[in-house]
């Protein structure tokens, strides 16, 4: 039932069940535990820094069983992505190193560690129309219970407050459920980019307050 979820800002304190989450939906929206060694390393590029550093924009649910979904965002994608250049990519640059050899032989883990030393910019043709950005996922336990829109409610109205117009949310191209989430709520489909691999992000817009 939503009346036992409660729709709150992230605190720290949340931030292994954040990354626990991201983890669960990290396979295009599927769990992703068994594709990594490391379980918390596709959390520390897409979910932590939203949690760990101040600037970001970041609510969660919680139900009687702790933390069962986050939404999570900056208001200026390109000042956060500045930020995380100034203070979250040198701390994990250190912890995990640049792989070297044949890509094609690179791990999960080993692909993700490469992003770390070389975080892929948003496109400037998003962040010209969209310049905030969200990220949101759920645990299992959650979906399909209408807490999904909550948060996204939640998120949008912080975002307002801190003046926000247009957002963007990039979805995998193979990720259908995700996809379909954000177009009914009025996020339309803006790019499809194929460069960073085979199965590519859909670049969806939404405007906050519609210009007049």
């Amino acid at each position: 039932m939503n009346d036992v979820v409660a729709v709150r800002p992230a605190q720290p304190r949340d931030l292994d069940a954040v990354n626990a989450i991201c983890l669960l939906t990290g396979d295009a929206g599927k769990d992703a535990t068994s594709l990594y060694e490391d379980p918390g390393l596709i959390g520390a590029l897409y979910a932590a820094p939203y949690v760990a550093l101040e600037g970001a924009i970041a609510v969660v649910a919680e139900d009687p069983q702790g933390v069962a979904g986050y939404a999570v965002g900056a208001a200026d994608t390109r000042d956060f992505e500045r930020r995380l250049e100034a203070d979250w990519w040198p701390g994990l640059r250190e912890k995990y190193p640049e792989p070297e050899g044949d890509r094609s032989d690179w791990s999960p883990d080993e692909i993700r560690c490469w992003t770390i030393h070389h975080p892929k910019p948003v496109p400037d043709e998003i962040v010209r129309l969209y310049p905030a950005h969200i990220h949101m996922n759920l645990h299992p336990r959650a979906q399909g219970r209408g807490i999904g829109s909550r948060l996204l409610r939640a998120w949008l109205a912080a975002a307002e407050a801190e003046g926000v117009t247009a957002v963007h949310a990039g979805v995998s191209a193979v990720n259908q459920g995700g996809l379909k989430f954000w177009t009914a709520r009025g996020f339309k489909p803006v790019l499809e980019d194929r460069s960073g691999g085979s199965r590519g992000t859909i670049w969806c817009g939404f405007d906050v307050k519609p210009q007049p």
